[in-house]
């Protein structure tokens, strides 16, 4: 739509406003190289409403993300290819889902990283979906959760509370510990597994330390 072609070049330059304005720290992020020399490529994990920074931060880095066919996912589509990432378009239903999936396996073996907003694209909010864990168990490629966070920001009162920093911002991108899927694992408690560690990061972020 030619709406969303108008909005994704306003979201492109704010994003990069903010972005290219702000001090962005990385913290933990050597765990992310330790598993990207040990295993090349790995799966990135995140809450769906902590990506803005993220989106900046991990531009043009061969980064395959899967986007729903919905309008929000036509614009996010349309935002993410102006940073550089490759995109999949999928569904939540099982002939979608299972074309997406294979396609993101093929992106595994070419070598791309791929992204998961593993609540997305609808909710519930702050609960991991199996999809992410069926990939890495597919591929036997581990699983980085990784979340942000911005001392000024706003958080909109949306499903997912969505946090958008504000530009000339101290922010902040944390690494987790890494989430190994083997064959014979639980899907469902390496689900939990994850949205711990996600749960974690995220508090970490955002500055709660106990």
């Amino acid at each position: 739509m030619f709406f969303n072609y108008i909005i994704s070049f306003i979201a492109f330059f704010i994003i990069n406003f903010v972005g290219f304005s702000s001090r962005i720290k990385k913290i933990n992020y050597e765990i992310l190289q330790q598993e990207k020399i040990k295993n090349k490529n790995i799966i990135y994990a995140f809450w769906h409403g902590r990506q803005f920074l993220l989106v900046f931060l991990h531009r043009f880095k061969k980064i395959c993300i899967m986007t729903s066919y919905s309008r929000d996912g036509d614009l996010q589509t349309k935002i993410l290819s102006k940073f550089g990432y490759i995109l999949v378009r999928g569904s939540t239903g099982k002939k979608g889902a299972v074309k997406s999936t294979l396609e993101l396996i093929k992106a595994l073996k070419q070598g791309y990283d791929v992204a998961f907003a593993v609540d997305g694209p609808a909710g519930p909010a702050f609960k991991v979906k199996p999809g992410v864990i069926y990939l890495a168990q597919k591929t036997q490629k581990v699983i980085i959760p990784l979340t942000s966070s911005a001392k000024n920001k706003k958080i909109l009162n949306n499903w997912d509370r969505y946090l958008v920093p504000f530009p000339f911002n101290d922010c902040r991108v944390v690494y987790g510990k890494p989430v190994y899927v083997n064959k014979d694992d639980s899907i469902e408690h390496k689900c939990f597994e994850l949205q711990q560690e996600l749960n974690r990061i995220t508090n970490l972020a955002d500055g709660n330390r106990n």
